[in-house]
């Protein structure tokens, strides 16, 4: 008899042996969209603006002076500062909290009181990178080529504490001397 005899013996193997493979071929297929998947996640997000800075941070915290990048993203902005070659600090800034190569992730109020012994207004940080006003636009002068802000702050511990803010051509300069606090960004 032929392969298809009575029995149904060889017909049997010959359905079990195209079932096999074709089980076989769904397997790699999902194993290949899981797989594209899982890459398609690690993916590095697109870079919606990058520039190259030169970047200082004195804080009673964090010291740094060297060339960086600020870089925008759809949900975050990123600070990065390189010294030989090497990424020295990485700060992200999310819509909701800051995180640092150096400290955890920490919630805006949180990390400004932590690093700049302040209660600055959630955005700051995010805004000193961006080269907008401050503190809401308080005391802001217009320039020719940017804006200043000067922030006078009146307590009991303090005769003088004062912010002083500058852009001017994409060139920052945030300067708090009570707390010994700066921050520039500059093109080079």
């Amino acid at each position: 008899m032929g392969p298809f005899d009575l029995n149904g013996r060889n017909y049997n193997n010959f359905v079990l042996k195209i079932y096999l493979k074709e089980a076989k071929m769904i397997r790699r297929s999902i194993s290949l969209l899981f797989f594209l998947f899982f890459i398609s996640g690690c993916a590095i997000k697109d870079i919606k603006e990058q520039k190259s800075k030169f970047i200082v941070i004195k804080t009673p915290e964090i010291k740094f002076a060297d060339m960086g990048f600020v870089s925008t993203f759809d949900d975050k902005l990123n600070i990065q500062i390189y010294s030989s070659g090497e990424a020295v600090l990485s700060i992200d800034i999310y819509k909701d909290k800051i995180c640092t190569s150096t400290f955890k992730c920490m919630d805006k109020q949180s990390f400004n009181k932590k690093i700049f012994h302040q209660n600055y207004p959630a955005d700051t940080l995010e805004n000193i990178f961006l080269a907008k006003p401050i503190f809401g636009g308080t005391n802001i002068t217009k320039t020719k080529d940017g804006f200043t802000q000067e922030i006078i702050f009146s307590n009991t511990y303090t005769m003088h504490n004062r912010i002083s803010y500058t852009v001017s051509n994409d060139d920052i300069i945030f300067n708090h001397e009570t707390n010994n606090i700066l921050i520039k960004v500059q093109n080079r």
